[in-house]
């Protein structure tokens, strides 16, 4: 069973912090909007996650959470916010990471958020609702239009949504040398009739010899 890290959350000056200049997250100005009320309603309750800058001697660089650091500094005027510090990340591990904070968050699923907008539904009216929560008021009112869908509909909505999430296209990236590049074309061009039809011939090449490859393999 692999060892647990300890993390220790520590407050660091918002003024020793910088974003990273590889940042691939964005949020719409509604969205930061609502960020925004979020952290002024119920503080920061996440930490943001920071490595020592690899350029700037006392500083630190953020890894995940620069929405946050970013209106918990301009908006609302905090001093300090609570910090996870890495150590000994270099700028490969540091930009895989910071992709995997901001992008492994998962998926919501229609018929159990659905429920669970119902249930605040009986607690709450509807403008509260789009205050405290990520969506408006029309989006509110879609999921919960799911309440009134049959038994069994919704499932077979996400059943679709999981059948096209494995059809979705993968992008492959290959680095090839001088070498390898020459095989390449060279296949493609024997293939020429077979992949000179396909909306996306480098792919269709490499699907005929990963086959063929596969198939000598097996028998």
């Amino acid at each position: 069973m692999a060892s647990q890290k300890q993390m220790e959350v520590v407050q660091i000056g918002v003024d020793d912090l910088d974003p990273n200049p590889w940042n691939v997250n964005r949020m719409s100005r509604p969205m930061m909007k609502k960020l925004t009320a979020y952290l002024k309603r119920e503080g920061l309750v996440e930490p943001i996650v920071v490595r020592p800058h690899p350029a700037k001697a006392e500083k630190f660089e953020i890894l995940g959470g620069y929405h946050r650091w970013q209106i918990c500094k301009g908006e609302l005027g905090y001093e300090t916010v609570p910090c996870v510090v890495l150590e000994g990340l270099d700028d490969k591990r540091a930009k895989i990471l910071s992709v995997n904070l901001n992008s492994m968050s998962g998926e919501t699923v229609p018929s159990l958020l659905s429920n669970l907008l119902n249930d605040l539904q009986a607690e709450m009216p509807l403008p509260d609702m789009e205050a405290t929560l990520p969506y408006d008021q029309g989006e509110i009112v879609d999921f919960l239009s799911l309440m009134q869908i049959p038994e069994g509909f919704a499932d077979e909505l996400e059943e679709d949504a999981q059948r096209k999430d494995q059809e979705a296209p993968t992008v492959l990236t290959i680095v090839l040398d001088k070498k390898q590049s020459k095989l390449w074309d060279d296949a493609m061009e024997l293939a020429a009739d077979e992949v000179g039809r396909s909306r996306n011939p480098k792919a269709r090449t490499l699907e005929l010899l990963a086959t063929q490859y596969v198939e000598n393999l097996e028998t």
